[in-house]
Formats: C-alpha cells, structure tokens, sequence
C-alpha cells in the first residue's frame, strides 16, 4: 500500500514554508545564470544584500557550469542595462516633447494664438522635458559611481571560488544537448520554452536551461542533499503555477528529481531568498525583496515584435493547409474569447480521444511562424502566436496569444469567406 505523495505523485507535494526554511538551511542551493545578471540591474544595496545571503550559504552554494558560461556571455549586455534604459526614457521623453510642442502648434492655428505666445508655451515644454532628462542621468551617473571598478565581478570572483561544477565532457554534453532538444520537442520541462533559441548561434541552441538543471541535480545526487535552485526564470517550464501564484517547481521535475536522488526539490526567486534571508542571519534592507520583484516584473528582453495583419494571415494560410486543427483553434482566440482557446474546445476540434496528450500541439506553429520568418514574412522577434498554460503544471488548461492577436483575427474574419467545413482531423499522432 502507498500514500498521498508515494510513488509518481511524489512531485505534487507542496512545500511548506516551514521546509523551504530547512531547505534553505540545509539543500544544496544553485544558482542560475540570471540571478548573478541581475546584481548589475539591482540597486546597489539589493546586490550587495544578494551577495551576502549566498555568501551565507558557503559550501552549499553552487553554480552550474553552464549557468557561469550564460554570465560571461551576456554580463557586458547586462552591464548596460541601466544605460540603455535610462537612453530609452531620455529618448520617449524628447519624443514626448516633440509630439507635445507640434499638438500645441496645431492647437494655436486653430484658436489664432499669436507666434510669441506659441513660442513662450514650447519653451515651457522643452525645459521641462530637459530638467527631467538631466535628473534621469543624474541617477545613471550617481549608480555608475557606485559601481566603479566593477566591486560586483570582484565579490563573485571570491564568492564562487571553487563552487562551479565540473565542466562535462564532450560525449555527455552532446547527450545532454540531444536529450534537451527531445524535451522541447515534446514540451517536456525543463527548457522548452526556450524552443525558439534552437537555431541561434550559441553551441547549446535551445538547450541552456536542460544543461543548469542537469548539472545541479546531479551535483546535489553526489552530495546526497535536497536541491533548492534559484531562478529569475519564471516561464511554466520551471514552475507550477496557479493564476499569479508560484507554487513551487513543475510536478514533473520534482518527480525527476526524486526519481534520480529519493530527495526534494526547491525552487525560489531572488526576491524569495531576499526575502527569507533572515533564516540565514542575514539582515538585509526592506526595500531589496522589492527592488528584485521589480527587477523580474521588468524582465530582461527586447520587446517583442507585434504581429502584423499580413504576418497573421500569411501564417494561417500555412495552417490551412499542413495543420488544420491548429488554423481552426487559432483562429477561435478572438476578443470574445479573450484570446483564449480551452483545452475543451481543441479536442472537440480534432475529434481527439480523451486519453489523448496534447504535447506537441504548438509544434506546427512555431516551425511556421520561424518559416516565415526567414523569409521576411513574419516579423523576426514575435512572441509565440499560440501558447500552452498550466495553471495546474500538469495538463495544458488552455492556450492564449499575443494581445494584438485577436482584435487581428477579427479583422481576418471580417473579411474571409465562409470556410464552410470543419478542419480535418489530425490523425498522425503528432501532438500526443
């Protein structure tokens, strides 16, 4: 006989915050490429707090290999993050002024303002716009002060002495590499949210987050401890999720991880461990928690590109004719619905069996959306038109799209014959 959370359940047991202090206490803590980024993009007093919560943790701090390889490859980026912002606003704000002093001009033609008046109203603009873009440089040059010399790449060089794990080996790298490729295809976590990063320029393609979790749980299988990973990744891929609540770790990794090693799995964002430090004797400022919420809320990626009218429908032409069901639950994802299209509603769509999985059901979208995108059809940096959610981490509850995508589709129907026929139904098995 077994209990509640034995056996292939062991992965739905939710940690209590009682655990998580042990864990914190006592696992095996890894750190992921992210968190050591972020110290450029914190205020200066949250990194410095990070950094003396993980100092706290000693030998049980580690980072895996890969995740070291991810820092030196995007710190000089990352490093520039305060700069390139701080450029964006300057750059809205003088844009702002512009569109202001013109809507003025239109403003005083039509009343019959005279010029001297117009000018003496754009003055006022554009000093105010000045004094604003001098304070936002102000505040750049004041954190780059504080920054100099780099003491953050100082501090990590004496922090992470001797806590990266090994490099692999090119036989089991290769492994790893072709087992992560083989989750993505089959949405299997961790890492298949990174499905669009399989045909970029790195060694790994697609396959960063496969190697971080492969190498720390098997650092924490040789140290026979539990394993508590933190990550500012907050894609469902990691996590089991509940509306805006994070859970814990996805069900099946937790599982993989009990499977391989008998114990537990953990996982936390910065602003989590920040604010948990206490249980580490560590005092850190109020705001840090905050400031590392606000950091992760902000993200760390280019906007994405909007989907256009004739992307869209060059796109569900493709589905038309290679993947019907996917056009047709696509195409349900319209302002009515919210841009949503339940799980419900697929399997009525496909005539699918009830036992039957739905991984893989995104597959057609994304290897067209990348075939249009190589030839200029589709824009280069869209978000995935058509996205699996797991509320519950287990089953895809429902699928959404981008938020210009429905008023789009509605336009589409607006315009587009009465297909008249249900899609054909996919029998090859593809998405099982």
């Amino acid at each position: 006989m077994s209990g509640l959370y034995d056996g292939e359940f062991a992965g739905f047991k939710i940690a209590s915050s009682e655990e998580i202090d042990t864990a914190l206490r006592e696992a095996v803590v890894a750190v992921d490429a992210n968190v050591l980024l972020d110290l450029y993009r914190f205020r200066p007093q949250t990194s410095q707090d990070l950094i003396n919560t993980l100092k706290s943790l000693d030998e049980r701090l580690v980072v895996p290999h890969q995740a070291l390889r991810e820092f030196w490859r995007h710190r000089q980026r990352s490093q520039g993050s305060p700069r390139g912002a701080t450029k964006a606003a300057t750059d809205a704000l003088a844009k702002s002024g512009r569109a202001i002093c013109d809507a003025l001009t239109v403003w005083a033609k039509a009343v019959g303002v005279v010029d001297d008046e117009l000018s003496e109203l754009a003055s006022r603009v554009d000093g105010f716009v000045g004094t604003l873009k001098d304070e936002l440089q102000q505040v750049l040059q004041d954190a780059d002060a504080e920054r100099s010399g780099d003491r953050i790449l100082e501090q990590l060089e004496e922090l992470l002495a001797g806590r990266i794990t090994p490099r692999l080996d090119a036989d089991e790298w290769t492994e790893c590499v072709a087992e992560a490729n083989r989750r993505i295809e089959n949405e299997e976590p961790p890492g298949y949210k990174d499905a669009g990063k399989q045909d970029n320029d790195t060694p790994e393609g697609g396959a960063g987050d496969y190697l971080v979790w492969y190498q720390a749980t098997r650092y924490a299988k040789d140290k026979s401890k539990d394993l508590l990973l933190v990550t500012r990744d907050e894609k469902e891929d990691w996590w089991w999720r509940q509306q805006s609540d994070f859970v814990g770790p996805r069900p099946e990794l937790a599982l993989e991880f009990h499977e391989l090693t008998g114990r537990r799995l953990f996982l936390l964002r910065p602003a989590d461990l920040l604010a948990r430090a206490a249980v580490l004797e560590v005092e850190v400022d109020r705001a840090s928690p905050v400031d590392a919420g606000r950091v992760a809320e902000a993200g760390e990626e280019e906007p994405a590109d909007p989907w256009t009218l004739p992307a869209l429908s060059a796109l569900l032409e493709q589905l038309d004719r290679e993947a019907p069901v996917q056009a047709a639950a696509l195409r349900l994802a319209t302002p009515g619905s919210d841009g949503r299209v339940s799980r419900e509603k697929v399997y009525e769509l496909g005539e699918y069996a009830d036992d039957r999985m739905l991984r893989g059901f995104t597959r057609p979208f994304r290897r067209l959306t990348a075939a249009l995108q190589g030839d200029g059809t589709v824009p280069a940096r869209v978000a995935p038109v058509f996205v699996a959610r797991y509320p519950d981490g287990v089953k895809a509850s429902y699928f959404s799209v981008p938020a210009e995508v429905p008023a789009l589709l509605e336009e589409l129907a607006a315009t587009a014959p009465d297909p008249g026929e249900k899609p054909t139904p996919d029998t090859s098995g593809a998405a099982g």
